[in-house]
């Protein structure tokens, strides 16, 4: 396993003041990594320990753009890299729980494989369902279970695998053509999607019962269960047929519910939910909270000017600690417009740390 430091850069608290005089929540920004542009980043996370995981190649290593992704542990003050399974070309993590338990999928030279793993580098092979060849890992709870999918000939399943790494399909949904397990909560319930001849569908397996297709919102055709928290509370979202995405959240197995977005817009897209009911995503390309209390905040709005511009929030624990992607604004752009070619620029990672304000 690879090691590399970086120096957290601390950013002051800011308090705004929002309608009717009541204090928004403010937030300390730690500068966590950036990683190269030219491949695809992923970042996920984080657990109480304020620790985030993911994927992609760290700038200033020598690695070209478009170079093989690394496993990545993404603290602050340090950024260790994820060896993953031996004799692989492309690791990612995409899950881990508060003991440092990590989960994800290197691609060997014939296969996609899953792997369960640790911060102190103990990596071993997560196997697919008999029959099949490929299979990856999104999420895993504190009991060490980790959920993903398995596939083969036979299509692509949702899959459970115990502490001891062996799988478990979980119970099939009627008239799918595959299913994949993304998150799993403390109780054991599972939320993921399934494809159909009409598009992807949230779906959800409550623990020891017979899965249940999340509805969308009015209208629409497609849609993605994300994240669930230890209430059962599912955050995802749903999409029209022109694939519009709105962020939804499912309270407690009730209807799809429309978290909104920002002024001017019409995109939304919810990535984690804490135990509180705080939820974080992105809408029209910035990166937003929408507190348990309802509402929505750009986070932008919550933290000091920056020469930066948050643009996913990807993940909150229930410290309200919130991990979130951005990048530099280029010269000559100002903060309140996209930039065309954002995602050509380097991924910053950050940390959000509550600070003061809020409820």
């Amino acid at each position: 396993m690879g090691s590399h430091k970086w120096t957290s850069r601390l950013i002051p608290a800011m308090l705004l003041l929002v309608g009717g005089g009541a204090t928004a929540q403010s937030y300390r920004v730690v500068d966590v990594a950036t990683l190269a542009q030219g491949n695809a980043a992923v970042v996920r996370g984080p657990n109480l320990k304020n620790e985030g995981v993911g994927g992609g190649t760290l700038a200033g290593t020598g690695s070209s753009a478009g170079g093989q992704r690394k496993g990545l542990l993404l603290a602050a003050g340090a950024v260790r890299q994820i060896s993953g399974l031996g004799n692989t070309d492309d690791t990612i993590v995409y899950g881990q729980n508060d003991g440092g338990a990590l989960v994800g999928s290197s691609n060997t030279e014939s296969a996609l494989r899953a792997f369960a793993g640790t911060q102190a580098g103990a990596v071993r092979e997560l196997p697919p369902l008999s029959g099949d060849t490929s299979s990856a890992a999104y999420g895993v709870d504190k009991q060490g279970q980790a959920v993903g999918f398995s596939s083969g000939a036979g299509g692509q399943r949702a899959v459970v695998w115990d502490a001891s790494g062996t799988p478990s399909a979980l119970p099939g949904v009627p008239n799918v053509s595959g299913t994949r397990a993304i998150d799993i909560n403390e109780r054991g319930d599972v939320v993921g999607s399934a494809s159909t001849a009409a598009g992807q569908r949230p779906i959800l397996w409550p623990k020891g019962q017979p899965p249940t297709e999340l509805p969308l919102l009015a209208g629409d055709a497609t849609g993605e269960a994300s994240a669930i928290n230890a209430r059962g509370d599912v955050a995802g979202y749903s999409a029209n047929a022109s694939g519009t995405r709105r962020a939804t959240v499912w309270r407690s197995n009730a209807a799809a519910v429309d978290l909104g977005t920002l002024a001017g817009g019409d995109f939304s897209q919810a990535f984690g939910i804490n135990g509180s009911g705080d939820i974080v995503g992105t809408s029209n390309s910035r990166a937003v909270l929408w507190p348990g209390s309802g509402g929505i905040q750009d986070l932008n709005s919550l933290i000091p000017p920056s020469a930066f511009r948050l643009t996913k929030a990807v993940g909150i624990n229930n410290n309200g600690t919130i991990i979130a992607t951005g990048h530099d604004i280029p010269a000559g752009h100002g903060a309140e417009h996209a930039h065309e070619d954002e995602h050509d620029l380097p991924v910053r990672v950050f940390l959000l740390i509550r600070s003061g304000g809020g409820p």
